[in-house]
């Protein structure tokens, strides 16, 4: 092992009241198993000195086209000095400096807390660490296959940025599922200079007894990583172009997994609840204290737990849905956020909000999608409608247009009554729930939902554009809001004519014209701002909430990622990859972690709240949903890609091998969905066909003029493979 925490280390030590004692009393024995080209097999031999007795073998194998170390860890003791020893330990020191835990009982994390320590008293899944505070990235992700022992897992100690230790035999002294900065010993002199000590004070320590546990049988799953992102879900076959899989997996890692607060203790003591907060914790998090914001925070962040395809964060993102489920008022009205475990239904601003009840909504739906767990969507579809009434319940049906009682997702901005952020929300909502009741059976509903998205609509087109003498004018936008009394409010916002053209709302020639308005306007992403800008006219003290202009010159990802998806529609890809992707994907892989803010020229605001989840999130949905285009509906699974010929998209539970004659597509759930693939060979026909497993007639389709090719496919077991070539 090494005492430096630029370094990767191991090793074997026997924690005792006078300090620990590195077990090598005798010279590591090795030999070599077996070596050839498809493995290789090594086993190390390590035996405790006097006064007490152990030894273990640590067997690590490799084998050819795999990721991982397979690490073995057999010991025994064979006799127990009561009086002075505390516990015996394998230790795994690393370089990353921010550690993430995956446990049978929730999620837990922590960057750069000196001499911190946890603790857990629950079996681990799986453990991995990323970021640096030098220019050397690196990561560690250690999977616990086979385990019989606690662990407790370390930061910035005098040894390591990082560290696993596995309790094999004995305990912490310290009190478990906290994080903690005193460690094994009291002594902060002797923490400082952990290896060379003359004295030591062990806390409480309880010494092992005769009844403490005498051998240990460990098995590990060790990959490491010269990037920031951990490497256990993905293959060593091809996959994304290097820096795309760089940013979409430091997105979806190095942050919102950080942000979970599902652990027992996290978020208060003695409670174990299943919370988000917005930042990871290093130490302590942003907006402390605040939790589940669905304004659309956690949209964003529960988006990138799903896209990760591990099965342990897609359950965990289920969990927080239903955490603020649980408390929608008789109206259908979601917690804006909690406070600690207490649920708070206006917005900090002290504004009421549509945003939590339409993006909780349809975050629901996100993970129905992705997961691919229709059962429980058809189990909670009454809490769905339930929250999703509480919007389409605001819609004044003599014009067909939302009431808002605010903004939709900038609490400061004092927006209300007929509102275009909102309306153009809605119409995206009231499709996405049609599709839902659709897949639960309920068809009529589905019918009246989407009539009802038509006519919200054509009612924004009509009633919110800003033709001459309405709002600004210009016939370029829509307006900010109007009034009962005709009179209107236009600020020229990016966000809700993002959102409406996202939506399909205006025609492609008035998406034009939106977009020439605001790619001239003040600080735009497309002419060199941070993606992306709130508004081209100033939200004012007055026209801010108490004030608050906090918001009012700034970007924000989420704006980005709708504007993403708008300038997608309109087929404006240099934007999207020079101006929005670019930056912020280069910045993501520089810095892994992002403050929540850019400015208006560009780059981040470092004033803003730091390792905020929003930018890395956004990102990784940007490269998924938009570059590679592979997004999963409840009815249809949708291959797009905005730029890419020719890819392999491989992560966790999806799988797309993609190219212009022949699509593989492998997506979770078994329900009957259209495929639908564009960019293929145009009028040719395809052969569909699917793994043996599925047993599934062989068929074929046509791809029309524009090569886009349009299939059913009705998985019949888990994890089937549909693909479709061209016939030859």
């Amino acid at each position: 092992s090494s005492s430096s925490s630029s370094s990767s280390a191991f090793s074997f030590t026997r924690y005792d009241k006078n300090g620990p004692v590195k077990c090598v009393g005798k010279p590591v024995q090795f030999s070599v198993l077996k070596n050839t080209t498809t493995e290789v097999v090594v086993e190390f031999t390590i035996t405790d000195s006097t006064p007490v007795t152990a030894s273990q073998d640590i067997t690590v194998s490799l084998q050819s086209h795999t990721r991982a170390f397979t690490i073995s860890s057999v010991g025994s003791i064979t006799s127990v000095d009561t009086l002075s020893t505390m516990a015996y330990v394998n230790e795994w020191m690393f370089q990353p400096i921010s550690i993430y835990g995956f446990f049978e009982e929730g999620s837990v994390q922590m960057r750069s807390l000196t001499n911190g320590h946890f603790a857990a008293s629950h079996n681990p899944k799986r453990i991995y660490a990323l970021g640096t505070d030098t220019n050397t990235p690196s990561s560690f992700d250690l999977n616990f296959s086979s385990m019989h022992s606690n662990v407790v897992m370390t930061t910035k100690t005098a040894t390591s940025s990082s560290s696993v230790q596995v309790v094999v035999s004995g305990q912490y002294p310290g009190e478990e599922d906290v994080w903690d900065e005193k460690g094994w010993y009291e002594s902060s002199a002797w923490r400082s200079n952990r290896y060379n000590f003359t004295s030591t004070t062990p806390r409480n320590a309880t010494f092992m007894s005769s009844s403490s546990p005498t051998s240990w049988n460990n098995t590990y799953m060790l990959y490491l990583n010269d990037r920031n992102f951990p490497t256990s879900t993905i293959s060593t076959q091809t996959n994304l172009d290097v820096s795309d899989l760089e940013a979409f997996l430091t997105g979806v890692y190095g942050s919102s997994p950080g942000c979970l607060c599902t652990y027992p203790n996290e978020v208060k003591k003695g409670e174990h609840v299943y919370q988000i907060a917005t930042t990871i914790n290093r130490p302590g998090y942003g907006y402390s204290g605040t939790y589940n914001y669905f304004d659309p925070d956690n949209f964003l962040s529960i988006s990138s737990l799903l896209y990760s395809g591990d099965a342990f964060l897609q359950e965990q993102a289920r969990l927080v849905i239903e955490r603020s489920g649980a408390f929608l008022k008789p109206n259908g009205q979601l917690p804006h956020h909690f406070v600690v475990d207490q649920p708070v239904y206006l917005a900090l601003s002290g504004a009421t909000q549509t945003g939590p009840n339409a993006f909780w909504t349809l975050t629901g739906l996100q993970y129905a999608k992705v997961s691919g767990n229709i059962t429980w969507l058809h189990s909670y579809m009454p809490t769905l409608r339930s929250a999703a009434n509480f919007c389409f319940n605001l819609i004044d049906f003599n014009n067909y247009l939302l009431d808002a009682p605010g903004s939709l997702m900038i609490d400061v901005f004092i927006r209300s009554n007929f509102t275009s952020d909102s309306n153009a929300m809605i119409v995206g909502l009231l499709r996405e729930f049609a599709d839902a009741e659709e897949v639960v059976g309920n068809k009529t509903g589905a019918v009246l939902l989407r009539s009802l998205a038509v006519n919200v609509s054509t009612a924004v087109n009509e009633r919110l554009w800003a033709s001459n003498g309405v709002g600004r004018g210009g016939d370029d936008h829509f307006i900010t809001q109007l009034n009962p009394d005709n009179t209107t409010r236009d600020f020229v916002d990016y966000d809700s004519n993002f959102i409406a053209v996202a939506n399909g709302i205006p025609s492609i020639s008035r998406s034009q014209a939106i977009f020439n308005r605001i790619d001239r306007g003040q600080c735009a992403a497309a002419g060199g701002g941070g993606p992306e800008y709130v508004s081209g006219v100033y939200y004012g003290p007055k026209d801010t909430v108490n004030g608050n202009i906090g918001d009012s010159a700034t970007a924000m990802g989420r704006i980005a990622w709708f504007e993403s998806h708008a300038r997608k529609r309109i087929g404006d890809r240099k934007t999207f990859d020079d101006h929005i992707l670019a930056p912020l994907q280069k910045d993501l892989i520089a810095n892994t972690w992002l403050h929540e803010r850019y400015q208006c020229a560009g780059g981040q605001m470092t004033n803003r709240t730091d390792a905020y989840f929003e930018y890395p999130a956004t990102v990784a949905m940007m490269l998924r949903e938009i570059r590679y285009g592979v997004n999963i509906g409840l009815l249809t699974v949708t291959i797009d890609p905005f730029g890419p010929t020719s890819f392999v998209y491989s992560i966790g539970n999806v799988h797309v091998e993609y190219s212009s004659d022949r699509v593989s597509v492998q997506v979770p759930g078994t329900v009957s969905r259209t495929y639908n693939v564009f960019g293929l060979v145009p009028n040719a026909v395809f052969n569909i066909t699917t793994d043996r497993p599925c047993n599934i007639h062989p068929s074929s389709a046509p791809t029309t003029s524009d090569g886009t090719l349009t299939f059913i496919f009705s998985p019949t077991i888990e994890g089937c493979t549909v693909t479709a070539q061209i016939a030859k």
